[in-house]
């Protein structure tokens, strides 16, 4: 008889070789921002959401892996090490990948082999029943993605939609039992990832800031913006991510992995990529500080705002079974006032009316907070 592989005790903290991986992660996702960047178009914000969609798949397939693998040892070390590796140059390749050229080639073969390495991770870990299942999957998506590198550039981001469509429907196909999560540690990492997305928006609002000489446009328009991201920080950080902790530990064990997925996975997906079209947004608001906006430009910080919002409805929904209402309302509030204001008024307006409505939505949220406390203790309504 063939042996069972040992099973892995998951980890309940992030380690520094995690924190290390994300790093290069977040620069994939500066990259694919980039792309809309360069070009704010809807072509351009549909190839970015494509690529994103590629690429937190599987960095979520390695937070999985990551909670299942002992990283004191030399070997997990070095397998976590080669796929950075493949995320970098990953990385690399992202703004060349739609252009005619190798790079599409070679995004595809960094891609691969970051799905090679993943899948072999989990041999000899408590994930190695759910891998047989989902692994094989993974690969045919990685192939997709390394065929479309062969064909011309126009061709690529239909067959990278492909590619992503396969990878959502993943877990309806093959479900994902066989697979544990370790609550705090799957918590906490992606916790993380959202601080350092958060961070390395502001760093690329810096950056743009830093073209500017007038010191009314550069230190105005980087305070707002940092007053936007501050307020998508709060309303995780403040109550989202210890509730998540709590009522992803309530879900019966067997149901875990398929919640974590809706909600680790889909939702957090959204609120990803709302934050990093609101940098690009909060860039093009702060080059037109003065002076209206028009065409994608004028909406890619409301939506990205919107995004986020619907992120954290959809990740609060997937763990409690409730929609927080309020977050949907402020969500539409933000995407009608703030594109009405960018094309009225101009960037510096956009930047106000997208942060009070954020900080609106945190006073909202925490009179609320205030009301039900008060209620619980007193035993009646306020």
């Amino acid at each position: 008889m063939t042996p069972t592989p040992a099973a892995t005790p998951e980890s309940e903290e992030v380690r520094p070789l995690e924190l290390f991986f994300d790093l290069v992660f977040v620069f994939t996702i500066t990259q694919i921002a980039s792309v809309l960047a360069a070009e704010p178009s809807a072509a351009s914000l549909g190839r970015a959401a494509v690529l994103l969609t590629i690429t937190w798949w599987m960095y979520g397939g390695y937070a999985w892996l990551t909670n299942a693998l002992d990283l004191d040892r030399t070997g997990p070390r070095l397998l976590l090490l080669t796929g950075t590796a493949g995320f970098f140059v990953m990385s690399l390749a992202v703004p060349r990948a739609a252009r005619p050229g190798p790079w599409g080639l070679v995004f595809g073969a960094a891609y691969l082999a970051v799905v090679v390495v993943h899948t072999v991770g989990f041999i000899g870990t408590s994930g190695h029943r759910g891998i047989a299942r989902i692994g094989p999957v993974n690969l045919v998506s990685a192939l997709l993605v390394l065929v479309a590198g062969l064909l011309p550039a126009h061709q690529r981001p239909w067959v990278w939609a492909l590619a992503c469509l396969l990878e959502w429907v993943t877990p309806f196909l093959v479900g994902v039992g066989g697979f544990s999560v370790g609550v705090g540690h799957f918590v906490e990492r992606h916790g993380l990832a959202v601080i350092i997305v958060l961070g390395e928006s502001i760093t690329e609002v810096g950056a743009a800031s830093g073209h500017l000489d007038e010191p009314g446009t550069l230190l105005g328009g980087a305070l707002l913006a940092l007053a936007s991201s501050a307020a998508m920080w709060w309303l995780y950080f403040d109550r989202e991510e210890r509730d998540s902790a709590m009522l992803l530990e309530r879900v019966p064990e067997l149901r875990r992995p398929r919640v974590a997925v809706y909600s680790f996975g889909y939702a957090y997906l959204v609120m990803v990529f709302g934050i990093a079209v609101a940098a690009v947004g909060m860039q093009e608001a702060i080059v037109s500080f003065g002076e209206p906006l028009h065409g994608t430009a004028a909406g890619l910080l409301p939506l990205g705002s919107a995004l986020f919002l619907v992120g954290l409805a959809c990740f609060r929904r997937s763990l409690s079974g409730n929609w927080p209402t309020a977050r949907l309302v402020a969500a539409v509030g933000v995407a009608g006032a703030g594109l009405a204001a960018a094309q009225w008024a101009g960037g510096a307006a956009l930047l106000a009316v997208n942060g009070v409505l954020l900080l609106g939505l945190i006073l909202w949220e925490r009179y609320r907070t205030w009301e039900q406390d008060r209620t619980s203790l007193t035993g009646t309504p306020v």
